[in-house]
C-alpha cells in the first residue's frame, strides 16, 4: 500500500503515529495516576513483547517509569502503511485494557475507554480519507 500524503506535507503514516503517541500519552497519565509508574510500565512492556510478535515495529517503543518514548519507531517506521500502523497500536490498546480490566475491574477502563475511542476512530478516519 502507498503512504498517502495530506496537507501541510505530512504523510499520513506520521498522522497516524502522531495520534497514537498522544493517545499514549493520555493512557500513561490517566493509569499511572490509579495503579503506579512501576506497575504500569511492567503492564506495557508485556503488551508491547506480546503484540509486537505480530506487529515488530511496536518493539522500538521505548517504555520506562517516566513514560513512552516513540522516537526511533517515528524515524525507522514513517514508511510502513498507515492501516498497519493501526492495527498494530489497536492491538496493543486492546491487550492493554483487557490487562487494566483484569487488574482493576473497570475502574481504569471507565477512566481510559472515553480516551482511546475516539482517537482508534480519528486514525480510521485518516486511513480512509482518499
Amino acid at each position: 500500500m502507498m503512504v498517502k500524503e495530506t496537507r501541510g506535507g505530512k504523510w499520513t503514516s506520521d498522522l497516524v503515529l502522531d495520534l497514537y503517541s498522544n493517545l499514549l500519552s493520555e493512557v500513561w497519565d490517566v493509569v499511572s495516576a490509579l495503579i503506579g509508574e512501576a506497575i504500569l510500565e511492567l503492564l506495557f512492556t508485556l503488551s508491547v513483547r506480546k503484540i509486537g510478535e505480530k506487529y515488530p515495529f511496536l518493539n522500538t517503543l521505548n517504555v520506562s517509569e517516566a513514560g513512552i518514548s516513540m522516537d526511533r519507531m517515528k524515524q525507522e517506521y514513517r514508511v510502513l502503511s498507515p492501516l498497519e500502523i493501526h492495527r498494530g497500536f489497536q492491538s496493543l490498546l486492546n491487550h492493554l485494557l483487557t490487562l487494566f480490566s483484569a487488574l482493576a475491574e473497570g475502574v481504569i477502563s471507565r477512566e481510559v475507554f472515553p480516551k482511546v475511542f475516539p482517537k482508534v476512530r480519528e486514525a480510521e478516519r485518516l486511513i480512509s480519507q482518499k
